[in-house]
């Protein structure tokens, strides 16, 4: 009697407190996003685009996925050519955007993507929307007082400064302090929701990069 308690107790350490077994909307969600941050090709974004819908019809509680279908079309268009394509892209991230907005999901993280959906526009035509990017520097600018160890948000405040004119207080020096926290902080976050937004890692070496 006494041995089989002690291995009742054993085997109660043993098992990790508060372990579960992944439902299938995590597991889908897991493996999606997994390929999201290895994706690099206009291709395997659209692909990724059609599967995070698709989990979207399925699961029309939860907010995340409508929100990871506004983001990678968000990302989309960055890879378009035609502007007529690049603007299509962008309409459908803010439906999206909508949609999971309206299910009051994480506050911080849908208004840096907003962000990045206003940022991004302004980059389909630049010129033609140079009124634009004053109102979206001082939307950044804001999200980064609230949120100062977002590394999204100082990705986005990098990125503004890096396509700044230097005499108007842009350019690369400028962004580069942005770029540098960003990183710092992505290697120290510890993702507890693996299915939270992670995204701009990469994004943010590559600019990284080009401020050195």
């Amino acid at each position: 009697m006494k041995k089989r308690i002690v291995l009742l107790v054993l085997a109660f350490f043993l098992v990790p407190f508060g372990s579960k077994a992944q439902t299938r909307y995590e597991k889908e969600m897991t493996t999606a996003l997994e390929a999201l941050y290895k994706a690099n090709d206009l291709t395997t974004y659209k692909t990724l685009a059609n599967k995070f819908e698709a989990i979207s019809r399925v699961e029309k509680d939860q907010w995340l996925p409508k929100y990871y279908v506004s983001y990678v079309y968000t990302v989309l268009a960055h890879f378009e050519k035609e502007t007529d394509r690049k603007d299509q892209s962008l309409e459908t991230a803010q439906n999206y955007f909508d949609k999971s907005k309206a299910q009051s999901g994480n506050k911080e993280e849908l208004a840096i993507l907003q962000a990045y959906i206003h940022q991004s526009s302004f980059f389909v035509s630049p010129m033609a929307r140079l009124n634009d990017f004053g109102t979206n520097s001082t939307e950044i600018e804001g999200l980064l007082k609230t949120y100062p160890n977002n590394p999204r948000i100082n990705l986005l405040q990098g990125i503004q400064l890096f396509n700044k004119p230097g005499f108007l207080g842009g350019g690369a020096a400028k962004a580069k302090p942005f770029f540098q926290k960003a990183e710092a902080i992505y290697n120290k976050s510890q993702n507890v929701n693996s299915l939270n937004p992670n995204w701009g890692r990469t994004l943010n070496t590559i600019y990284l990069k080009k401020s050195e």
